[in-house]
């Protein structure tokens, strides 16, 4: 709530009025009954409502006019409240009335008017006095009286005085405030300012990323849309190159299939060639038989001719012998007939014996010539068996031969058959290669203008990549400056008191810097309590040891607080029973941001495990840094351990010093099943920053 100088006057105003109206109704309500018992007469009772309520209604009247804020309000109730308690004070025969003006008064107190409170005691005290002397001097006045009004007059000499003490009291007490809220102003207005200026710095770099970032949406909407449309025409493309590699193999067991076909009909034309060789030769042969048995058949058409021109010789050679036979025949009739006549028989006997012996001679000669043509005959007849016989051998090899040849023709003519059927197949094959390759000339055809739309895709994403790449270098470097401002920014808060144990957090670590004179020894320890000014930590070993408290060394606290670091010098710190240290701080810390450190991308297996919890996971490293890490894991569960710390154990992790790392998970990033971890680290590591440096 911020300081508004007219409401807390209102405020007191109105809480004065209704005291002085809560008291005025007290009194009347006394006083009526008091009027009802008879022990006050009217005329007095009309006498003290008008003086009781006729300042209040003037009162009201006057703050209706100059408003419930009016700083003479104080006056008008210490003036209209002064005159009743007058009139009360001097009318009344009890001492008691004297005591009515403090509440009223107690409320003036909220003015904090040491003045106003000053002039009304000296009021109070005059009018007590003047009631005093007016009782003394009208015989009212004893001894247990004055005792009394001793007794009164002491009381409201040191209420007042208390009432005054108080509000001096409070006044000096509001002014040291107020000193100290000057003192400190300057330095708050200081950082104010510098908070004003690193805020300004932080608003424009945070602009010029927004806007950066802005232009880096539509680019990356566009290398999306780039994309999108990359993927719908590799899609194409795969579904073209798939009916093409469809195509491929088809046309690959179609030309299989010819090849097949070819190298059958190689295989039956070589033995189509062969056997027509070889009918060739057997029609060669055949040439040569029937040429043989054209010069058989005229040599036995010469034989026969010969036989002929014999046979015709044998035939007259026969017919002679035949005439030969009548006569010899007729000769033998003749000679039974002269035998008959034996007588006679000596002469004609003769003639006969004669002509018989001319018939044999003639018969001795044509025998001799049938003989000789008989044995001309024979040769012939051998001749011709043996032109004959060549003849059969001739027509038999002819046939056989003829046979083959008839047997090779019908085998070319298979074979002409199959040529005919492969032919027939390889041109079917053949057109459908062509189809085939009209379809991939169509598909590659398709192919070409999709890859150049894939070539503009991919050349538009690359354009609006560069254009990205070059805006993240200046938003990279704005970063920076906004890391830069921001580190300052926090050191200056921190120097300006905005940053305390309320920052801290259980389980953050602790750096103890342990000073004995120039030697310095650190030592590790982690908060297990925090209050307002002070922390319960608990040592941790290091490489210095565990921290072992000695009273005459200094010791300085280094306290890492999410991406800060708080420290204070020189604090006052005692052991416990249980072993723990309990550290108390006096003033406010040095705050300092933690430095960033190069990233080197690793791929190393590792075990995830929430300290203080059951989760344990297997996961796979992404990158290191001397701050901070970050890692991959398919695991859901992971979610559990947001901004909570972890230790995480990475195999061949061979950096000196360093067997397992231990930070906070600072972000979790869903990409589909897989979860992007970054973590950050408890505090720097140097060794690892070394081992980056040597191996980026």
């Amino acid at each position: 709530m911020q300081y508004d100088e007219e409401y807390f006057r209102k405020s007191a105003n109105l809480k004065a009025m209704m005291m002085w109206i809560l008291i005025d109704l007290v009194l009347t309500v006394a006083y009526i009954i008091e009027w009802t018992k008879g022990k006050r007469t009217t005329p007095y009772l009309i006498v003290f409502l008008i003086v009781c309520w006729a300042a209040v209604i003037l009162a009201l009247v006057f703050i209706r006019i100059k408003g419930l804020q009016t700083k003479w309000c104080k006056e008008t109730i210490a003036i209209g409240y002064g005159v009743f308690y007058a009139f009360v004070a001097m009318t009344g025969d009890s001492r008691l009335t004297l005591m009515y003006v403090f509440p009223v008064v107690a409320m003036l107190t909220l003015y904090k008017d040491k003045f106003l409170i000053i002039r009304v005691w000296i009021l109070n005290v005059l009018l007590v006095t003047v009631r005093m002397f007016m009782l003394i001097f009208s015989g009212g006045m004893d001894s247990q009286a004055i005792t009394e009004y001793e007794i009164v007059y002491g009381v409201i000499m040191l209420i007042y005085w208390a009432f005054v003490m108080s509000i001096g009291h409070t006044t000096r007490s509001d002014g040291a405030l107020l000193k100290s809220v000057e003192g400190n102003l300057e330095r708050v207005v200081e950082t104010v300012e510098k908070v004003k200026g690193a805020s300004t710095s932080i608003v424009d770099g945070i602009t010029v990323v927004k806007e950066l970032a802005d232009e880096n949406k539509e680019s990356a909407n566009c290398v999306v849309n780039n994309m999108e449309e990359l993927t719908n025409n590799n899609l194409i493309l795969r579904d073209r190159t798939d009916s093409s590699l469809e195509m491929t193999n088809k046309i690959s067991m179609q030309v299989e299939n010819v090849a097949e076909r070819i190298q059958n009909t190689l295989v039956v034309m070589e033995q189509s060639v062969s056997k027509a060789k070889r009918s060739t030769e057997q029609l060669d042969e055949v040439v040569k038989s029937t040429n043989e048995m054209a010069k058989l058949s005229e040599e036995v058409d010469s034989i026969l001719k010969e036989f002929k021109k014999e046979f015709d010789m044998v035939k007259n050679e026969t017919g002679i012998i035949e005439d030969i036979s009548s006569q010899t025949e007729l000769l033998s009739l003749n000679a039974s007939i002269e035998a008959a006549r034996a007588g006679e028989a000596g002469k004609g006997f003769a003639v006969v014996a004669d002509e018989i012996r001319n018939l044999s001679s003639g018969t001795q000669s044509s025998s001799n010539s049938i003989m000789m043509a008989l044995a001309h005959l024979e040769d012939t007849s051998d001749k011709m068996t043996d032109a004959i016989t060549k003849t059969l051998q001739l027509i038999t090899r002819t046939l056989d031969q003829i046979t083959d040849v008839e047997k090779s023709v019908n085998d070319i003519t298979d074979d002409t058959i199959k040529l005919g059927d492969n032919m027939q197949a390889v041109s079917q094959a053949m057109d459908e290669v062509e189809d085939s390759n009209k379809n991939m000339v169509q598909n590659m055809n398709s192919v070409s203008e999709i890859v150049e739309l894939m070539t503009e895709s991919i050349v538009d994403a690359d354009s609006n990549t560069k254009i990205m790449r070059s805006k993240y270098e200046e938003t990279s470097q704005n970063v920076s400056r906004i890391e830069v401002v921001v580190g300052k920014l926090i050191e200056e808060l921190g120097d300006g008191g905005f940053m305390d144990t309320s920052d801290m957090r259980i389980g953050m670590f602790v750096s103890v810097k342990e000073f004995n004179g120039n030697d310095v020894k650190e030592y590790k320890a982690k908060v297990a309590q925090i209050a307002d000014d002070r922390i319960i930590m608990i040592p941790v070993p290091g490489t210095n040891g565990t921290l072992k408290y000695e009273k005459t060394y200094t010791y300085n606290i280094e306290v890492v607080v999410d991406n800060n670091i708080y420290e204070w010098d020189d604090v006052k710190m005692n052991l416990l029973q249980d072993g723990r240290y309990q550290v108390m701080f006096s003033g406010n810390p040095k705050v300092r941001n933690r430095r960033k450190y190069p990233r080197m991308n690793i791929s190393n297996t590792c075990t995830i495990k929430g300290d203080n919890t059951n989760y344990q996971f297997s996961g796979k490293m992404s990158n290191i840094s001397a701050g901070g890490f970050a890692f991959a894991v398919e695991v859901s569960d992971i979610e559990n351990l947001r901004e909570k710390p972890i230790t995480v154990t990475v195999d061949n992790l061979n950096i000196t010093g360093v067997d397992k790392l231990e930070g906070v998970i600072i972000r979790i990033t869903k990409d589909d099943n897989r979860y992007y971890v970054g973590c950050r680290l408890n505090e720097d590591n140097a060794n690892i920053g070394k081992y980056v440096e040597q191996h980026m």
